[in-house]
Formats: C-alpha cells, structure tokens, sequence
C-alpha cells in the first residue's frame, strides 16, 4: 500500500469520528420539564361528562367584559377550560386525559413562574426555566379542533413578563380552524403544531428572564373546542458554538493520530 493510501485510510476515520461528533452535538436538544404538561391533575374521573374544571400548575385567564357574569350559552366563565377522560382515545394522546379550550375569544391557560393555579395561594415556582442566551426554543403541543365555526382561531406563545409583569410575546403559531383540516371521524390523532424562538442573544429583552408558556383561543363564537395535550419544551444549544467545540476535538484527535515529525 503506497504512503499516500496509508494516510488516507487513517484519516478517513478521524475525519468520519469528527463528522459524527459535530452532528451529533449540534442536534443534542435539552428536554425542559413542564408541569403536568400532559393535563392529567385534576382528574376528570367521577366528575361530570368526565370533566374537571380544575388544573393544576396552570392559570386561566380572567373572565373578559363582554362575558356576561352570569354565563353565555349556558356556559360560565370557569367552565371554559378544564381536563377531561377521553373515553375515546386519541391515538397519540399521553396519559388518560387531555385538556381544552372552549372556542370563545381570550380562553386561555398560561404557565409561568410566577403563575398560580386554582388551588394555590401564591405562586408555586414549580416552573422555573429561562431564555438562556445561545439556545434556542421550540414548544409542541398536540392539538385537535372541534365542531367550531370555520375560521376560528387559537394561539400557541413563548413568552416572558417585563418588568411591570406583562406578558411580552417571544414566538407564537396561530391555528386557524377548518373542517377539512380537523376531519371529526375516528380515529381521531392530534395533530402536532411547534412554536419556535431563535437563538436567544444576549442582548435581547427576554434573554435570562423566566420563560412562559400560553395556549389562547383568540377567535370564535364558543360553539366547539380545542382539544390539546402532550406540551413538549426543549432548548437547543446554538449549532455554531457547538461546532467550534467539535472542531477543537477533531483537531486534538488529528494531533493525536499524526504527531509532527521532529526535524
């Protein structure tokens, strides 16, 4: 085998093992714990149709002016959103339950530090993670739209609070109900929808402060609902830093592999 062939053969390896290292780094996502993301406390089990308006570690939102104080289609605020049984499964559901959204507009449930749930007196803190500079976010959540008037609409957020504690959108997908894009025939799946924010710099308002999660019905006439479960957080390191960091040990093992020749 001639000089050159050698060589070849031993830095195809390194040059493979390098390759690898960097993919492999680059696509290493952390997986951010969301509180009861999958919606199955408070249970549903024993409760009416199977519902409960209680959840835990998320908040509703207050009741807006135009709802009247006494209920609206035989609906009261608090009634809005709740868990339920899903007695005819979903087929990618997680768990036994899954939460909804009446379809009128500002339902919403949100998840922050500083949020409290039903049951809480203060904040429970249970959420505790921030926009760190160099990562990026995505948020999925499994969702399904019911029996609603065609164009109704839900909103999907990241989003942290400033400092008089106002919610300041980071990302957010809007979801925009059709027959044909929910088809009600079993069996039914929810279908995944992401919100993404870049990498986060340092220089932006959000970055370091505490990361909040919102799902809002943002149009409608409260004739169906948003059927969601399943909220997926993770942050991604930035690829280029990672990089860097590949390409560093890819140098220390080429070293490694071909010391210099003393002259």
């Amino acid at each position: 085998m001639s000089e050159s062939k050698s060589v070849t053969s031993r830095f195809l390896p390194v040059t493979f093992g390098v390759a690898l290292l960097a993919t492999t780094v680059s696509l290493h996502a952390q997986v951010i714990t969301v509180p009861n993301s999958s919606f199955e406390s408070q249970s549903g089990s024993g409760q009416p149709f199977g519902v409960n308006i209680n959840i835990d570690s998320w908040q509703k939102a207050a009741r807006p002016d135009y709802f009247p104080a006494g209920g609206y289609s035989g609906f009261f605020w608090v009634q809005t959103a709740g868990v339920f049984v899903d007695p005819n499964p979903y087929g990618n559901r997680d768990g036994t339950q899954a939460g909804y959204l009446l379809s009128f507009p500002q339902v919403a449930l949100f998840q922050d530090y500083n949020t409290v749930a039903w049951n809480d007196v203060s904040p429970s803190h249970n959420f505790n993670a921030i926009f760190e500079p160099g990562k990026s976010y995505s948020l999925t959540v499994g969702l399904f739209g019911k029996n609603m008037t065609e164009g109704s609409t839900l909103s999907l957020s990241l989003y942290y609070r400033d400092g008089l504690a106002n919610m300041v959108t980071v990302g957010s997908t809007t979801v925009t109900y059709t027959a044909a894009g929910f088809p009600n025939t079993p069996p039914l799946s929810l279908f995944d929808y992401v919100v993404n924010v870049p990498t986060v710099q340092a220089g932006d308002a959000w970055a370091g402060q505490n990361i909040g999660i919102k799902i809002e019905s943002t149009f409608g006439y409260g004739d169906g609902n948003w059927d969601f479960d399943n909220f997926r957080l993770q942050a991604v390191p930035e690829p280029t830093s990672l990089s860097l960091l590949a390409l560093g040990l890819g140098g220390w093992l080429l070293r490694t592999r071909f010391p210099r020749r003393r002259v």
